[in-house]
């Protein structure tokens, strides 16, 4: 009894230890990332121009169907000045899609052929901005594939570096349980005002942790808040500058990645 009350004890000072290691650049007290899905036409016309102009940098989870070749420039710069450019898939399949050619639902989909569908989607990405490197979002947040959870198989391959979604509180305080391959996300909803997002950044920093935000279309296309909307989010994080550390997807998982390593 003794010795298994001695082992729970370290366990759980080494998980605050884990917890006070994470120290984020510059002495901020939190961090914030503002992920985009789709490649929708609002995140070029709306979003990058808000986030530009107060030098906040995004990532922006692209999927093949939705690419162009008129598109493809206009990503290159938004890398080019700083922006990530992560996968999310070729066909973004989710559960319950389309069973047409070709399938877009998951239950169509093997393991094999979902990293398959990454592997090619990665190669097209690195045709515009260059990078070896890669991030994922899961298409709906759904890390399931012909019934068989793809996030380890993901790992193992070496395709993917981090992946976003698969649910879990959008509130990252506890860095040593952090499951890089599923890190959870607060959804921004259709049409919302700026408060619950705000308090959500509030509470983030209150915390001293990580949160991820996901949003779809930003003043137009579909599950979209208005444009208002984002740029008063946009005015409030560069309000707390000081306290809040803002950048891409990658980036910031790779710092936390580093922290807790040491």
């Amino acid at each position: 009894m003794k010795r298994y009350q001695i082992l729970l004890l370290i366990s759980l000072s080494l998980s605050v230890v884990m917890h006070a290691q994470i120290k984020w650049p510059d002495g901020k007290k939190a961090a914030i990332v503002l992920t985009y899905d789709d490649g929708l036409e609002t995140h070029r016309n709306i979003v990058i121009p808000q986030l530009d102009a107060q030098g906040i940098k995004g990532t922006f989870f692209l999927f093949g169907q939705t690419l162009t070749s008129q598109d493809i420039p206009e990503w290159k710069k938004i890398s080019q000045s700083g922006h990530e450019l992560g996968n999310h898939s070729l066909y973004h399949p989710c559960l319950g899609g389309n069973n047409d050619y070709p399938c877009s639902s998951l239950e169509c989909y093997s393991v094999k052929s979902m990293l398959r569908e990454i592997a090619v989607m990665n190669g097209f990405l690195y045709a515009i901005d260059g990078n070896t490197v890669r991030t994922y979002a899961y298409p709906c947040g759904q890390t399931v594939a012909g019934g068989e959870d793809y996030s380890v198989p993901m790992k193992q391959s070496g395709l993917i570096h981090f992946a976003r979604g698969g649910g879990g509180d959008p509130v990252i305080t506890d860095f040593c349980k952090l499951n890089f391959f599923k890190v959870p996300t607060l959804a921004a909803q259709t049409g919302e005002p700026s408060e619950r997002l705000i308090n959500f950044m509030d509470k983030i920093v209150k915390e001293k942790g990580l949160g991820i935000i996901v949003f779809h279309g930003v003043g137009g296309d579909y599950l979209d808040i208005s444009a208002e909307v984002h740029q008063e989010l946009v005015d409030y994080l560069a309000k707390r500058a000081a306290e809040i550390w803002v950048a891409p997807f990658g980036e910031v998982m790779e710092h936390v990645s580093k922290q807790r390593k040491q």
